[in-house]
């Protein structure tokens, strides 16, 4: 009697569980990756909502004490005006860092889209005023888009 086919036998099965495991692994360590990279694509998603709802939330309460910086003079609803666009002002910079680092390659939209937006408290009159509004909701629009095109799930 030969040991050949029990050896033969034994080290197929030890070759079968080895690729098994092997097979096992890759696809486990392929799944975490794929998670890892779904929670960036999230993160980044959040960025971009979070900053355009600020720039949003900015242009509104800017364009409204502008609005009123051109037709009242030192109004108690002017001073609350210039309050609320200072504290949306200043909401805009978490969300703008946060962008910069999870998707610096909406820096460039994203500037554009808040310089537009800074730009409406330089406005001299009124068709100014709405001329500035139009050119940041474009610039927001852009920067959407531009994240859109970036983040859509077909470029990953």
């Amino acid at each position: 009697m030969s040991i050949w086919p029990s050896v033969v036998a034994v080290l197929g099965t030890l070759a079968g569980t080895l690729t098994a495991g092997l097979l096992q692994h890759r696809s486990a360590r392929t799944a975490r990756a794929e998670e890892r990279a779904d929670s960036h694509r999230q993160d980044q998603l959040g960025a971009v909502t979070d900053f355009a709802a600020a720039l949003d939330a900015h242009r509104s309460a800017i364009f409204h004490r502008e609005r009123l910086a051109l037709t009242e003079a030192g109004t108690e609803h002017q001073l609350e005006a210039q309050t609320r666009s200072h504290d949306t002002r200043t909401a805009i910079t978490a969300p703008h860092i946060r962008l910069q680092v999870l998707v610096p390659e909406l820096a460039g939209p994203a500037q554009q889209a808040a310089d537009a937006t800074y730009a409406l408290r330089k406005a001299t009159d009124r068709a100014e005023l709405d001329a500035q509004r139009h050119a940041a909701k474009e610039a927001s629009v852009a920067f959407i888009a531009a994240a859109a095109t970036l983040l859509s799930p077909d470029n990953r």
